[in-house]
């Protein structure tokens, strides 16, 4: 149930004799680059041959390459600010607000991978961060091996192009 594009990722990763490199999978699926030069950009950053990797590492290779990240779904924050106001603490307003553009996101009732496909939009590429587990989705299809499984999601990240800003 995998697309062509993951496994063609995946037969790279075999090449290298790789494992745990689902941020490397990720990275080169969302941006379209090379496995190869997804791994050395992450490598770069600290990333170990055959361990997984921060999610810090990925945002700053794909800054590098011209990408940015908007987190959509942050499920964790989400939980914070509800846990902190139903204490009765304060909040800057910014970060409620914040929770509250979260919560009304069209991807925010999907909680886990299986579930997803129910709310995605056609077209953007996602960075979909699990616990232990980074996955792409593409125009709406999920590449990872995770489809149809019962992943709970973490975080949601929409990925664009850094728009150039010329100045005359």
């Amino acid at each position: 149930m995998t697309t062509k594009l993951f496994e063609k990722v995946c037969k790279r990763s075999r090449k290298w004799g790789e494992s745990n490199d689902c941020t490397v999978k990720a990275l080169a699926i969302a941006t379209g680059i090379p496995y190869e030069q997804a791994h050395g950009l992450l490598a770069l950053r600290g990333r170990s041959y055959r361990k997984g990797t921060h999610m810090n590492h990925v945002f700053d290779a794909m800054k590098s390459i011209g990408w940015e990240r908007t987190t959509v779904i942050d499920r964790e924050r989400i939980s914070q600010v509800d846990r902190w106001t139903s204490w009765g603490h304060k909040m800057a307003d910014s970060q409620i607000e914040q929770v509250k553009k979260m919560k009304k996101h069209r991807l925010y009732p999907a909680k886990t991978i299986k579930t997803l496909p129910d709310y995605l939009p056609s077209r953007g590429i996602f960075l979909i961060e699990t616990a232990s587990h980074v996955l792409c989705v593409r125009a709406g299809q999920i590449h990872d091996w995770t489809k149809n499984r019962r992943h709970r999601i973490k975080a949601i990240h929409r990925i664009s192009r850094i728009k150039e800003v010329t100045t005359q």
